[in-house]
């Protein structure tokens, strides 16, 4: 019994310790799903239990400026959002999906371009040399009363920089993808924080009549130092300059190898896994830094075959994926494999012809097969 529950516990923290990058990868959208969902349940529970309340005076109802346009509400930001999303889900899924990402995205600006200038186009123009009514000078000091300008920030641009992170982790993986997470995830949080100010300064100047937004933004000189660190560390990690101890340390080495041992070739219920080492197989594939050093290989037509797959990408997955010219799967290892391993798989006979292969989870690495 308590041998069964120490196995339990080691397998458990094992998970932790030697993490299967793949998987968390695949668990990063169910995370962010539960996070928005609980965001969700918190906001409705907080509108059905607030009762009628008053802060000083009764807030009054928005009544726009005289020479003052205001856009109307628009489905823009959020269908774009959606384009941008199909976007990272093509640079991470690769071949057709890529192209269809930046189509939904160019189709939902366009539209979003479109329905600007149509209300731009409703704009009244003045009597005097065609100037419109809703175009004001650049305000001075202090905004027109009744309207509250939001002040200048640098938020945008350094959530620019978050999401650049993020998508440059997503092509690299491993330790690059979860450090472009936590860029994300820290310039994320200083908007929050940001908006949270300018929100309870305006609540302030519900009784005080005075709006404090505190002048111009000082430069995050904090925040840029925290994201340099984080773009070197990623840098540092993902090309091996610093070597990663942390993957194969839980497993004693095999007994009589110093190191490496030879390949265990696959059976038909599946690939056996071993440390990376010169395999014989009819074809062999290197997968080493984050890239397919076998760029071009030959297989025999018509026949099945063995499949060497060493990655030598230490805490990085890898996977081989031959398909067709259109796009359509022939065969894929699976599940993934992370390295330093190397496995030897059984695959079935494949039609002569040109086929290329891919790693799914980095579409950058690919190569060319010939099958003859």
């Amino acid at each position: 019994m308590i041998e069964e529950l120490w196995t339990g516990l080691i397998t458990f923290t094992e998970q932790f310790v030697v993490p299967d990058w793949g998987a968390l990868v695949l668990l990063i959208p169910i995370g962010l799903a539960a996070v928005v969902f609980l965001y969700l349940t918190w906001t409705i529970y907080r509108f059905a239990t607030a009762g009628p309340t008053r802060r000083g005076k009764r807030r009054q109802a928005p009544v726009t400026p005289a020479g003052i346009h205001m856009p109307g509400p628009s489905f823009a930001p959020l269908l774009a959002a959606v384009g941008f999303f199909f976007l990272v889900f093509g640079m991470v899924a690769g071949g057709i999906w890529l192209a269809v990402g930046g189509l939904i995205l160019v189709i939902t600006l366009l539209y979003w371009g479109r329905e600007e200038m149509r209300s731009f186009d409703r704009v009244p123009a003045g009597g005097t040399a065609g100037a419109a009514v809703g175009v004001l000078p650049a305000p001075r000091g202090i905004p027109p009363a009744g309207v509250h300008l939001p002040p200048p920030s640098f938020r945008p641009l350094l959530v620019a920089i978050g999401f650049t992170a993020l998508v440059a982790g997503m092509v690299v993986g491993g330790w690059g993808l979860f450090l472009g997470l936590i860029a994300l995830v820290l310039v994320l949080l200083g908007w929050l924080w940001d908006a949270r100010k300018e929100y309870a300064a305006v609540e302030n100047a519900d009784t005080t009549g005075h709006l404090d937004m505190g002048g111009a933004p000082a430069w995050p000189k904090a925040t840029f130092a925290a994201l340099a660190i984080i773009v070197v560390l990623a840098l540092l990690l993902t090309t091996r300059i610093v070597p990663d101890t942390g993957g194969g340390s839980g497993a004693p080495a095999p007994s009589g190898a110093a190191g490496a041992s030879a390949p265990v070739a696959g059976g038909g219920a599946g690939p056996s896994a071993g440390p990376s080492a010169a395999p014989a197989a009819d074809v062999v594939v290197v997968a080493e830094k984050v890239a397919f050093t076998t760029t071009e290989i030959t297989i025999p037509a018509g026949k099945p075959f063995t499949l060497a797959f060493d990655n030598r990408d230490s805490g990085v997955p890898h996977d081989v994926v031959i398909k067709e010219a259109g796009g359509a799967v022939i065969y894929k290892t699976d599940p993934l494999l992370t390295g330093p391993a190397v496995v030897v798989y059984d695959v079935p006979a494949i039609p002569a012809g040109q086929y290329t292969f891919v790693c799914t989870v980095h579409p950058n690495m690919q190569g060319t097969a010939t099958a003859q």
